[in-house]
């Protein structure tokens, strides 16, 4: 492997784990603030603070929009924000809670969870998992492994895991970018549904 597909092979893996500590924290933070400026809302609180909460999405769209660029180099045209009208509070308060654009940002920000999921799934799978099953042969003697309920403790056993190691590393040089490409292209159509 070539030191550039090598860097490029961990640029990928850093991508997919920076897609799944996105989409857990975009996730958690929405579920959390919108319940709890609901709950507010019988209080006249909860409005200005579900305003607040609304106007994030711009700053974490354009997150999504950088850090695509910088990973997958997909280029997206960035969404302009919106200009403050200088209205009273309370009724830019109301124009961005009806605002279907940040409704729409947040529902595919927070879908961005379960994709990130399967991002970790995969970068385990693909990235970590081979280096583990290609160092077999040496920690077999020092450690108790088990593989799928099988465990490792003779030279045969371990050359196999060694094998796998390196079939999945083959099948991570053929499938790893196209699986980021398809990341990038989720935050495309973000953008495109964002924008309506």
């Amino acid at each position: 492997m070539t030191k550039e597909a090598a860097q490029k092979s961990l640029q990928d893996f850093y991508f997919l784990l920076f897609t799944f500590g996105s989409g857990l924290f975009y996730f958690c933070f929405y579920l959390a603030s919108i319940t709890f400026a609901l709950v507010m809302t019988v209080i006249f609180v909860g409005i200005p603070l579900l305003a607040s909460v609304l106007r994030t999405t711009h700053t974490f769209v354009q997150y999504e929009r950088i850090q695509t660029k910088v990973y997958t180099d997909i280029s997206i045209e960035p969404i302009l924000p919106r200009t403050k009208s200088g209205e009273d509070k309370w009724i830019e308060a109301k124009e961005t809670i009806l605002n279907s654009n940040n409704w729409r940002a947040i529902f595919w920000l927070m879908q961005k969870f379960f994709i990130g999921v399967i991002s970790l799934i995969c970068a385990v799978i693909l990235y970590v998992a081979p280096l583990v099953f290609i160092v077999t042969p040496l920690l077999f003697q020092y450690l108790e492994i088990y593989l799928l309920g099988v465990t490792v403790n003779s030279w045969k056993e371990s050359i196999c895991v060694m094998i796998a190691g390196g079939i999945l590393s083959w099948i991570r040089t053929c499938i790893g970018n196209s699986l980021v490409q398809i990341i990038g292209k989720y935050t495309i159509s973000m953008f495109k549904a964002i924008k309506g």
